[in-house]
Parts: C-alpha cells; sequence; structure tokens
C-alpha cells in the first residue's frame, strides 16, 4: 500500500487519526437525531431556532468526543492485540 509503506505507520495512523475521521463522519448522523428529538422541546422552551441549533451544536460537540474516546479505546485493543 503506497499510502503506508510499512506496518507501523499504518497501526500509528490507525491509532491516532482513524477515531477522529470516524467521529467527524457522525457529525451529521447526530446532529439530525438530536434536532429532531430534542429541537422542538427547545425550540417550544426558547422560541429561537438560532438558540436551539447552538445549543444542539454543543451536544452533539458533547457526544461526539464521546465517540471518539470510544473509536480510540476500541482501536488500542484491536491493535495491541498480538497476531
Amino acid at each position: 500500500m503506497k499510502l503506508f509503506p510499512d506496518v507501523e505507520t499504518r497501526k500509528q495512523f490507525m491509532k491516532t487519526a482513524l477515531p477522529v475521521i470516524f467521529g467527524i463522519a457522525w457529525v451529521p448522523i447526530i446532529w439530525m437525531i438530536v434536532l429532531s428529538t430534542v429541537g422542538p422541546a427547545l425550540f417550544a422552551v426558547t422560541g429561537s431556532w438560532p438558540v436551539v441549533h447552538g445549543a444542539i451544536l454543543i451536544i452533539v460537540l458533547l457526544v461526539i468526543s464521546l465517540f471518539i474516546k470510544l473509536f480510540m479505546r476500541i482501536g488500542r485493543k484491536f491493535h495491541n492485540k498480538e497476531h
């Protein structure tokens, strides 16, 4: 594989960058789920969609940070096993 000339480079990428990429890929999905479930209730309370989207942004960032930590933990367990 031309992108990763050796196994150690590939393992290092899998441990660090890949979980972040997975977390970023989940952002639109989490955004839509949170917006459809919590959005109408927040709009009823605040009456302003910009405020609702700001609150949802904070919720999504927290969830994505937890996803990234989870993906990193799974990646460490998977790549630390000796084959």
